[in-house]
């Protein structure tokens, strides 16, 4: 029977249901599950062509890697062997404490720096003290082989008081038996602990050459005999006292009292002189004190 419209088609093209699709190959995948054997599977295509950027990025990978295993295997700490590079062998901060190695090692020549050597008369040298009694004039019995030694002093001989005058307490006293090593002279200050009294001094001098020890006996007394504090001295390469001095030292005589106090090494080409100078307070807020200064032996140990 022919259709109200004759046009329409007689059959209809309906688009398949997915999910009846994949039902339908889960039914026949199990069909071949019970039956023991297995669809083929399908194949995958074949990946594409290798690209150089990418063979380039796993080739730095590797590189870097390699290399990491290396700085590990040099420079690790793996016990059984250490580095090429040189630890310092003593703990120092540099700039704070110089290492032993850097330190300047002591010179056999004659004419080296010794840096007991006083290089001026601007700065005062510091001293050391030894506890021994005063030699006797001549005594050479502990001087060091090839040296020469020489004491001078009141009752020693080369010695020289300049600008004494005798005012009781106040002027220069004489003490002892006016024997070596047993007498000294008690010099009066000039008043001011910055200047001297240029007319009035006391003068070792010693007829030297080469290198020469020089020390000092400071004598037992009270302020008014020994009172230096401190007592300045210079030193001149020459017989007698003019123009600048090679050097100076000082010595606080009230804390040295009956000892011999090291003053240093000096330099002597044919004499050497040392000069005690008059600079020093003696008085206080109280009035005068008469401190005075104290002129014992001089000893200069010397070496051609």
């Amino acid at each position: 029977m022919p259709t109200q419209f004759p046009d329409e088609p007689t059959e209809r093209h309906l688009a398949p249901d997915q999910a009846l699709m994949e039902a339908a190959r889960a039914r026949g995948a199990a069909r071949w599950a019970s039956a023991g054997d297995l669809p083929e599977q399908e194949e995958k295509p074949p990946a594409g062509p290798f690209k150089p950027r990418t063979a380039a990025i796993v080739a730095i990978t590797a590189l870097l890697v390699l290399g990491g295993i290396a700085i590990v295997t040099f420079d690790g700490d793996s016990g059984s062997g250490g580095t090429d590079v040189a630890n310092p062998s003593h703990s120092y901060i540099p700039g704070l404490i110089t290492p032993p190695e850097e330190l300047p090692s002591e010179s056999t020549s004659a004419n080296s720096l010794d840096p007991s050597l006083a290089s001026s008369a601007l700065g005062l040298m510091p001293t050391t003290t030894r506890n021994v009694a005063p030699p006797p004039a001549g005594d050479t019995a502990r001087v060091p082989s090839g040296a020469k030694s020489f004491t001078t002093g009141p009752g020693c001989g080369g010695y020289t008081s300049v600008g004494s005058y005798r005012d009781g307490r106040k002027g220069w006293v004489d003490h002892g038996d006016g024997k070596c090593g047993s007498t000294f002279v008690s010099i009066p200050m000039s008043g001011d602990a910055r200047r001297d009294d240029t007319s009035a001094y006391a003068m070792w001098t010693f007829a030297a050459t080469g290198t020469c020890d020089i020390s000092v006996h400071i004598p037992n007394g009270g302020l008014q005999e020994v009172g230096g504090n401190p007592t300045v001295y210079y030193v001149f390469d020459r017989n007698g006292v003019g123009g600048t001095p090679m050097a100076s030292f000082a010595i606080k005589q009230v804390d040295k009292r009956g000892q011999w106090v090291a003053a240093g090494r000096f330099k002597a080409s044919g004499n050497l002189t040392v000069q005690l100078v008059t600079r020093g307070q003696d008085w206080n807020n109280s009035g005068p004190t008469y401190a005075h200064h104290a002129a014992s032996a001089v000893k200069a140990d010397c070496t051609a």
